[in-house]
């Protein structure tokens, strides 16, 4: 295989996660037949892991991205 520089591998990581984030928003609307805590604490388990993810990204401090989610709720 070629070695790639790394423009291409920075646009192919970006091309990635912007298909995943539609393979997220595929799951999100799906709903469970039977709608328990189980889906609740997993929903909560991706949010977590999210929130990390974003943090990582934007150097926006985890409490920072949840007070601003809770104020996109009111």
């Amino acid at each position: 295989m070629a070695k790639q520089d790394a423009k291409t591998e920075y646009q192919n990581a970006k091309s990635d996660i912007a298909n995943l984030l539609g393979f997220f928003e595929c799951e999100l609307g799906k709903e469970p037949k039977n709608l328990n805590w189980v889906h609740v604490e997993e929903l909560r388990y991706v949010r977590r892991n999210l929130i990390e993810i974003l943090s990582f990204m934007s150097n926006i401090e985890k409490e920072e991205i949840e007070n601003t989610l809770e104020e996109t709720r009111l």
